[in-house]
């Protein structure tokens, strides 16, 4: 039980602080409404929505993550930081210069991609 609780502080902070971020202007703007270069921070479950695509919800947005090397395999959550790119791709506007950290949050079973 004290695990389950640490490990739900943690999330509760780094979602507290994920709206602490500097955000910069740019006039490149995803259609996701992020300009280029704001910071993006997330806490979550990364998903596999479909085959080669690796994302991740934060704000009511779901980001492209799958350059990251984030291994949905393992099964837990992560934290992460990163820029927006200010552009689009296949699997949602894209991230740049991500640092990701595992955390003890675990997730349902990966499902498996959807065929398409």
């Amino acid at each position: 039980m004290r695990v389950q609780l640490g490990s739900a502080a943690v999330v509760a902070l780094a979602m507290a602080l994920a709206g602490c971020g500097e955000r910069t202007t740019s006039t490149a703007q995803a259609s996701g409404g992020e300009a280029a270069g704001q910071a993006i921070a997330a806490v979550g479950c990364p998903m596999q929505p479909k085959p080669d695509c690796v994302t991740i919800a934060a704000g009511g947005k779901t980001y492209d993550i799958t350059g990251t090397g984030v291994d949905t395999s393992r099964g837990v959550g992560v934290s992460l930081t990163g820029q927006a790119k200010g552009e689009v791709g296949a699997c949602g506007p894209k991230l740049a210069n991500v640092k990701v950290d595992y955390l003890e949050l675990q997730c349902g079973a990966p499902a498996a991609p959807a065929a398409g």
